[in-house]
């Protein structure tokens, strides 16, 4: 249930742009666990926008920005933060469907904030700020910063731009996903023209591995599995299986859904107790629907979601959702016999 005011659309509207639009003030650029390209870009360009206008503004959430995204203008700014320090005029969220990714720092930034302005582009945000700006139509959360900057007319510096294009690049799949649409080339054209360089983007991105990175990818694709029928595949990592290092820098569970047959991808990642999942599908299934079964989320074709372990147990659960999704695909009959 919406905490707030709700706002849709391709362009800002005035309760999006009242706690941005003045000049100086102290802002908090919230992130969510394992901060992605898609939500540190579009947290660092809004935040260097608002500092080119006399803010003073804090980066950081529960986890550190990962060494893969080094390159990104600012993201040494961006820290860990255990508790939050003083009163803030504005806390902004971007990409972040649910506050619980925050880890408990959302109910400080409620506090602490005037104003929580939530940006995202998912359809199954939870609405939890004060002002909710939520267009499903966007292919990236990047897409909606961009608009939200040159509302605010702000200058697009190289630096907000590289950022900007990283996080459309990355939220997109390298502009390869369903949901890009001519508005994101034009958009991309446009931070292209304020500086941002894509090939410089796509090197910082893919092609910066350590000198074992592809011994350790290697042992990584060794495990993936596809099902008998072909339309399901999967790759499970356990703790001490794959260098972290790797993880964060490659998107393993595209390997899985690169295999001609396969409808659904499947990533396990254990982490201690929990295993994080990620799901990847080509259309026909709704992998949100089966992320939000374990109380996760995303998109139509890219999902994800945190099951208690072990490992094991997880994928029988995971894997069992996802099966019963694709007989659903197959029609009736199918559905009831892949439930018995």
């Amino acid at each position: 249930m919406s905490s707030g005011a709700l706002c849709t659309g391709t362009s800002p509207a005035a309760a999006v742009l009242a706690p941005l639009g003045r000049d100086g003030g102290r802002a908090l650029m919230l992130g969510h666990v394992h901060p992605d390209a898609d939500v540190l870009g579009t947290l660092l360009a809004l935040g260097l926008a608002l500092e080119a206008r006399g803010w003073s503004v804090t980066y950081g959430g529960p986890h550190p920005a990962p060494p893969a995204l080094d390159f990104l203008p600012g993201v040494e700014r961006y820290r860990r933060l255990a508790t939050l320090d003083g009163a803030f005029d504005v806390a902004v969220l971007t990409d972040c469907p649910n506050p619980q990714r925050t880890e408990g720092l959302i109910e400080q930034a409620r506090r602490a904030s005037a104003v929580v302005l939530n940006i995202d582009h998912h359809p199954d945000n939870r609405r939890y700020g004060d002002v909710n700006w939520i267009d499903l139509s966007a292919a990236a959360t990047g897409e909606m910063v961009y608009e939200l900057l040159l509302a605010l007319e702000a200058p697009l510096t190289p630096a907000i731009a590289t950022n900007l294009f990283t996080a459309v690049h990355t939220d997109t799949g390298s502009f390869r996903y369903s949901n890009v649409t001519p508005r994101t080339f034009r958009i991309a054209a446009a931070l292209v023209a304020a500086g941002a360089e894509p090939a410089f983007v796509s090197q910082a991105l893919y092609e910066r591995r350590a000198p074992d990175a592809l011994r350790w990818l290697g042992e990584a694709l060794r495990r993936i599995e596809v099902s008998d029928e072909g339309r399901l595949a999967w790759l499970a990592l356990p703790s001490d299986g794959v260098e972290e290092a790797l993880v964060e820098s490659e998107e393993l569970v595209n390997y899985p859904r690169s295999i001609a047959t396969v409808r659904v991808a499947c990533l396990f990642r254990e982490r201690g107790r929990e295993v994080k999942v990620s799901l990847r599908g080509k259309g026909d299934v709704d992998v949100q629907r089966i992320a939000a079964e374990f109380g996760g989320g995303g998109h139509r074709n890219a999902a994800g979601c945190t099951v208690d372990g072990p490992l094991a147990e997880a994928m029988r659960r995971v894997l069992a959702a996802v099966r019963r999704a694709l007989a659903e695909r197959k029609g009736p009959s199918a559905a009831s016999e892949a439930a018995r």
